[in-house]
């Protein structure tokens, strides 16, 4: 197994999914069940473990940045646990 494909990093990786498919951490956080800090938490853990900026934030809007996109794209096509069912 690959060290950083544990539970936790999946929980990170579809954390990320939703708030890049939704544009809302509180969007996302209704959608999964849970508190937006939650959420928040997540992308950090996720940008920090990946050391890149997958969102830019402008006040209470996020914009995916090109890193996202390559991230949310390989999420979608390989990572059946974080895509909703």
């Amino acid at each position: 197994m690959i060290p950083e494909l544990n539970g936790d990093f999946l929980q990170w990786l579809r954390g990320f999914y939703y708030v890049a498919k939704t544009g809302s951490v509180r969007r996302a956080a209704e959608l999964m069940h849970r508190n937006p800090s939650t959420i928040s938490y997540q992308l950090r853990s996720l940008e920090t473990e990946l050391n890149t900026v997958l969102f830019d934030r402008y006040k209470k809007s996020l914009q995916i940045t090109p890193e996202g996109k390559k991230l949310l794209g390989w999420t979608s096509r390989r990572c059946r646990a974080c895509a909703p069912p």
